[in-house]
């Protein structure tokens, strides 16, 4: 009797004859035709349609799709379990790790041990755990390279760990002075650093966390506020332009009823004109006519009187009146003018908004206060005391301007203040420089290093530039803002509580330090005797 196959050469010779021919893979519902050829149902069925009912192999006639293989359909079952057998084989791919123990066809290892540097498939696995004296040995997940967890040098189990050479040796590596520890205990050491370390980064990962929420709020409020003030600066420009085209409609309406008025005029007169020549064309010809008479008696007997042709009006000094008047579109003009200004004074309010913000805590420098000007103990008030105070001299101080510097040095970025000036007769608001030259007779202009306004004879402001330039503000001021920029070199002032623009200095070249600036004017018998006071800048 012959020899049966090996039964591990069964598998691979049954797979080859359970693959269909057409998808070269295993049987699916296999099924045979009457020619003895077999197939999965559906590749049979698929083929046969663009075949006209022929086998795919032989092109013999099929009458109809043959039924499922039950035999063929049990062998490929059969196959399918015995591979699901060999899914515990060791294949070499990677991430795989042999069994050590395994000897010819060898199986994929469950675990690995630190201490016997073996790696186990899970029937030598159950041995191992099932020896006593090898309970106490490390498993881990399996370790393709065993032999770098071993001492290259005494060839046994890196168990201890030295803290002096930062690594793990065994014990025969020992020596004097070292500093040495378990491998476990260097574990839970290192872990335990780890943790804190991991825990530091989450922390850091939090702030970083909140830091992109604060931003996106940040954007949010600011894309809010842009939003608004897009909108409001549209409905201040839409305004105006509204307010331009109706006085361009009512400049040019007194043209069009001119423009009316002269070509009906113009009409007439032309109309009333080629009448008069169609009568005087029509007298020729009939005058003509008289004149070709030869008969004597019939000639006289009708020649006109010539008196008769002198009539119709008399056109030497009469023409069209081509006069224009100008008085109304410059009173159109100047009515514009103010609407357009009142419309983009409410830009000023959204200025104002903004600057809560940059607001600063001004302060009073008694150093540079001259002699005459008395301020209060918090640093915010100044006032002419009318005579001269005992203070100590020292070289900043003002002795030709009655006048005080703030503590607050603006060198850099945007800044905002605000004084109450109410019942004040006069004052000087604005900016030093710190080398500007407080001494001897100097006019308060950005060439010596101010840039100031100021309320004079009760009535009057004027922009302290060179020369100065007088203001014209519909309101006394109660309260003065004062907006500097220092690196767009922007000095700005602003009647708080009307929102309206006072005065800018642009495009100012500043070069060091500056200082707030003021000046409450001498009083003059009970009138200008309220100080200034700087007051906190409330968010609007």
């Amino acid at each position: 009797m012959a020899s049966s196959p090996a039964p591990s050469s069964m598998p691979v010779s049954l797979e080859q004859h359970l693959a269909c021919s057409i998808c070269l893979d295993v049987f699916e519902e296999p099924v045979t035709t009457a020619c003895g050829h077999s197939f999965c149902k559906s590749c049979l069925r698929r083929n046969i349609v663009y075949n006209d009912m022929m086998c795919p192999l032989c092109k013999q006639h099929l009458r109809k799709t043959p039924e499922v293989n039950i035999v063929l359909r049990n062998l490929v079952q059969q196959l399918k379990k015995t591979q699901k057998k060999q899914d515990g084989e060791y294949t070499g791919v990677p991430g795989e790790v042999a069994c050590d123990i395994c000897t010819g066809r060898k199986l994929k290892a469950e675990k690995s041990c630190l201490v016997c540097l073996a790696s186990y498939c899970s029937i030598h696995l159950e041995a191992h755990s099932l020896t006593k004296r090898l309970k106490g040995h490390r498993l881990v997940e399996p370790v393709e390279n065993l032999d770098e967890r071993a001492c290259l040098t005494h060839g046994r189990p890196l168990e201890l760990y030295s803290r002096k050479q930062q690594r793990c040796i065994c014990a025969l590596c020992m020596e004097e002075g070292l500093e040495v520890v378990s491998m476990e205990a260097e574990w839970d050491m290192k872990k335990a650093e780890l943790d804190n370390t991991k825990t530091e980064l989450q922390q850091k990962i939090k702030k970083r966390e909140n830091k992109v929420e604060e931003i996106s709020t940040s954007l949010k409020v600011c894309m809010d506020q842009l939003d608004s003030e897009w909108w409001e600066i549209d409905a201040v420009f839409t305004a105006v332009i509204t307010a331009v085209e109706e006085a361009q409609e009512r400049a040019l309406q007194p043209l069009k009823d001119r423009r009316h008025i002269v070509e009906k005029e113009a009409k007439e007169l032309t109309n009333e004109l080629q009448a008069e020549i169609s009568n005087l064309r029509k007298t020729i010809s009939e005058l003509d006519d008289i004149s070709a008479l030869e008969d004597h008696i019939h000639f006289l007997q009708t020649y006109p009187s010539l008196s008769d042709q002198d009539d119709g009006r008399d056109w030497t000094e009469l023409g069209l009146d081509t006069s224009l008047s100008f008085g109304a579109m410059r009173k159109i003009t100047t009515i514009m003018m103010e609407q357009i200004q009142e419309k983009l004074e409410k830009l000023t309010s959204i200025e104002l908004q903004r600057f809560p913000k940059f607001a600063v805590d001004v302060k009073l420098d008694p150093t540079s206060a001259h002699t005459h000007l008395i301020l209060s103990d918090d640093g915010k008030e100044v006032r002419d005391g009318g005579e001269i105070q005992e203070v100590p001299d020292a070289p900043e101080r003002f002795d030709h301007f009655g006048s005080v510097l703030g503590l607050n040095k603006l060198n850099s970025g945007k800044s905002y203040w605000e004084v109450e000036v109410t019942n004040k007769t006069g004052w000087d608001l604005g900016i030093a420089s710190s080398d500007a030259n407080h001494k001897g007779e100097l006019s308060l202009s950005p060439d010596n290093g101010y840039w100031v306004t100021v309320h004079y004879d009760d009535k009057q402001y004027a922009a302290m530039t060179d020369p100065p330039i007088r203001l014209n503000l519909i309101e006394k001021p109660q309260k003065v803002g004062m907006f500097v920029d220092y690196e767009e070199g922007l000095v700005s002032f602003y009647d708080v509580k009307a929102c309206t623009h006072i005065y800018s200095f642009t495009e100012c070249l500043f070069t060091g330090e500056l200082y707030p600036y003021l000046s409450p004017h001498l009083k003059e018998n009970e009138k200008n005797s309220d100080p200034l006071i700087i007051s906190a800048v409330k968010h609007r």
